[in-house]
């Protein structure tokens, strides 16, 4: 009865040091050698892209398909193979298109042509859908 009570207690100090609900936790595999993003790609869920980036640190925009009301910016920081970034989108409050932001996460591929990964709305990393992109140009 005690063995089983100190594994309980160490499940749930577990639990608790890791914050619970780990369905956001995004693990980063190990860094790419001679990593270089700059330049320009395709979203296939929010048009064309350009990126920058300076060391670990990521910006860049997108221009939505649906017009220049869509298009937002993000900023994002590397670590391993993952960008961790904030996006914005402006909007236009006359086209009746509000201002939203959110955060994501993208996993690049080991030849950096390819980025994976999920955006969310607010502080979520995941609650908006898949993000997509590819090089075109770098």
């Amino acid at each position: 009865m005690k063995l089983r009570n100190l594994i309980f207690a160490a499940l749930c100090c577990q639990l608790a040091a890791c914050g619970g609900d780990q369905r956001n936790a995004v693990v980063a595999g190990p860094p790419i050698a001679g990593l270089n993003l700059n330049g320009l790609g395709y979203c296939t869920e929010f048009g064309d892209m350009r990126l920058t980036q300076q060391g670990n640190l990521v910006t860049g925009s997108y221009e939505d398909p649906r017009g220049p009301d869509h298009n937002g910016t993000l900023r994002g920081n590397i670590e391993g193979d993952l960008i961790h970034m904030v996006w914005i989108k402006p909007g236009n409050p006359l086209a009746a298109i509000m201002s939203q932001q959110g955060k994501g996460w993208l996993r690049i591929s080991q030849d950096g042509h390819k980025l994976d990964g999920m955006w969310g709305y607010g502080d979520q990393t995941d609650d908006g859908g898949p993000w997509h992109a590819e090089k075109s140009q770098f």
